[in-house]
This record gives C-alpha cells, structure tokens and sequence, in this order.
C-alpha cells in the first residue's frame, strides 16, 4: 500500500512540476506581449521588433527574455533583459516551437503581431515543455488572432 500511495505521489508532483513550468513559460510569453503592448523601453528606447523569447533547442533547460532592438524579429547578442536569462526547473526541457522547428518568437508593436523565427504565424502557434522523467508534455499556444496565450 505504501509502495502505491509513494508512487501516486510522485506521479502527482511530477504532473504538477510539469503544469507548473508550462505556467512560467506563458507567463513569460505574456510578459514579452504586455511590454511590447505597452511600447516599454529597454537602455532608452522603444526596441523596433518589440519583445520576445528566444528557446536555444541546443540548450533546452534555458530560455531568453529579449528586446529586439534592431527589429530584425530576431534575437541577437546584448538584448537580453536584465532579468531575462530563465532555467526551467529540473528535468523539464523544451522540445519544440510550432510552426516550425524554430526558436524566437517575437511581438512586434502596435497589435502586436507574433512572429516565429522573422515569420508571421498564420492562425496558431505552440511551444511545447517536456517533463523528462514522466515523458509527459504541456502545449503552450499563441494565437495570432485574439492575442490569446494559454497551457493545453
């Protein structure tokens, strides 16, 4: 019986790891939104493409908050926020961003529109974390349309 209970438990705690990193994923996704939303400035000024997150998929554990201030809707050296280095929690990794096996998604001002990798998103888009020990995954989906972010 104890052997059951531990083994629902540990189950439990990794679904919730998992449901709890997808959070901080969108929660981020919505903060690089709001603030190229709200036209905030980063060293100064307004950057051009707007805010975004950049997800190395070489280096899956770590993700980036940058404001992309030459407006090429893509992330480049010396835009990060100051805060803007996340590691995901342990054994938590992300293992892709839809459309395309790509990497940077990008609100550009004033509606914002998304962007994935310089391209537009047609309708939806998703990001997707991996908890790798229960091999269970959480989609994290953007649509273009109504500038909606949830967790699926």
């Amino acid at each position: 019986m104890t052997t059951m209970v531990v083994t629902n438990f540990r189950g439990g705690s990794r679904s919730d790891e998992l449901k709890i990193a997808a959070e901080t994923v969108a929660s981020n996704l919505r903060r690089a939104q709001n603030m190229a939303l709200a036209g905030e400035q980063f060293e100064g000024i307004t950057p051009a493409g707007g805010y975004g997150i950049y997800f190395n998929l070489g280096n899956p554990d770590k993700y980036i908050i940058f404001a992309d201030k030459n407006g090429n809707l893509a992330y480049d050296a010396g835009e990060v926020l100051p805060d803007g280095l996340i590691t995901l929690p342990p054994n938590m990794v992300i293992v892709g961003v839809l459309p395309a096996a790509s990497s940077a998604v990008v609100f550009k001002p004033p509606k914002p529109t998304v962007y994935i990798n310089g391209g537009t998103v047609n309708d939806i888009s998703a990001v997707t974390v991996k908890h790798n020990l229960s091999g269970k995954s959480k989609k994290i989906v953007l649509n273009r349309i109504s500038g909606r972010i949830d967790v699926e």
